[in-house]
Formats: C-alpha cells, sequence, structure tokens
C-alpha cells in the first residue's frame, strides 16, 4: 500500500537549469495559470460557454535574503537583460505536483526592503508561455476523481 503525504521538503525549484535553495518559511512557490478559462455569455440565441485558450502562467519564488539563490538569479536576470532569451523552469510541490514552464522570462522585480528585526523575503516572478502539469502523483494522492 503506498502512503501518500504532504512533505514541504519535497520541494524542488530549478530555474534555467540551476536548483534554486533556501526559500522562505510558509507559502514560498506560486503558479497562476492564465487561460483555459471558461466564461459564460448571453446572446439572442441564447447562453453559450467560451473557454480560452491557455496562456502560460506566472510564477513566483520567495526566498529569504541570506539565500546563496539571490546573486545566481540576479547573475540570471542580468544576462537576459544584456542578451535576450528564454529559459524553462521545473517545479515539484509538495504533493508531486511537476511542473514543466517553458518560455520563461523575468518579470519586474518587486520592491524589497530589509533593516527590520525580521527577515522578508525576495519574491522574483517570471511570465511563461507554457505551464503543462503532469499529475499523475497528485491523482493518487487524492484518487482518480472525475478522471
Amino acid at each position: 500500500m503506498r502512503i501518500n503525504l504532504y512533505a514541504q521538503n519535497r520541494h524542488v525549484v530549478i530555474v534555467d537549469g540551476v536548483p534554486i535553495v533556501d526559500f522562505m518559511e510558509g507559502d514560498f512557490m506560486e503558479v497562476e495559470l492564465h487561460g483555459n478559462a471558461a466564461q459564460r455569455t448571453e446572446g439572442a440565441d441564447g447562453p453559450a460557454m467560451n473557454i480560452s485558450t491557455a496562456q502560460g502562467a506566472t510564477i513566483t519564488i520567495n526566498l529569504k535574503p541570506t539565500s546563496p539563490s539571490l546573486g545566481v538569479l540576479y547573475k540570471l536576470r542580468e544576462a537576459q537583460q544584456e542578451a535576450p532569451y528564454m529559459f524553462s523552469i521545473q517545479l515539484v510541490t509538495g504533493t508531486q505536483e511537476i511542473i514543466s514552464a517553458s518560455g520563461c522570462a523575468f518579470a519586474k522585480l518587486d520592491a524589497f526592503s530589509s533593516g527590520d528585526a525580521k527577515m522578508k523575503d525576495r519574491k522574483f516572478k517570471f511570465e511563461c508561455l507554457e505551464c503543462p502539469m503532469d499529475l499523475s502523483e497528485v491523482l493518487s494522492l487524492i484518487g482518480n476523481i472525475g478522471v
């Protein structure tokens, strides 16, 4: 019998082939999928449903301000500014969702602050053209509901 657990320490984040480490506590990874959304429309001929195509995603990761990955990410961002290119990002969540985003680029960096008694996270956002998810491990966790 297979036991499935949520384990935060099972996560993996790889940006442009580089493993990222030293995340903030709590929710340090966010994936916002764009498109593939349904919108009901009303017309003279009755109701209809429009479903948009998948439009990629925005991926956000939150690092500690002492993370050794900060320098790596700043260098990757500078390289992208000097000679624009797109890269890939691979994520594995604590429930083993596998996300392989491609056509990725750094989004605008959020402001950050320093000096308070408590460390504040450093956010890095990435815009990605494609963001498929492999849910085979998750489906075994929750069961094959509706599949």
